[in-house]
């Protein structure tokens, strides 16, 4: 399962099933664009799961880019 972004709201949210999956988002962003405004990993009550909230702009393609390395295993098997 992909990382989903909640554009439309602010600040922007992110989410995924996996918290670790978000940890590894956050240094990517962090380490290649610098982002460095955004909560701290947390349980998303109403969906499940996990989010954070961004509070700098991100460009989309950012996280599109963005491979968990769990999933690059998997394919390989």
């Amino acid at each position: 399962m992909g990382v989903r972004v909640n554009w439309d709201r602010t600040p922007v949210s992110v989410h995924h099933p996996n918290e670790a999956v978000l940890e590894a988002l956050i240094l990517h962003l962090r380490n290649i664009y610098g982002v460095r405004k955004r909560s701290l990993v947390m349980k998303d009550r109403e969906g499940g799961g996990y989010l954070f909230f961004l509070y700098q702009p991100c460009n989309p393609k950012w996280i599109l880019e963005f491979k968990p390395v769990y999933e690059s295993h998997n394919e390989e098997e």
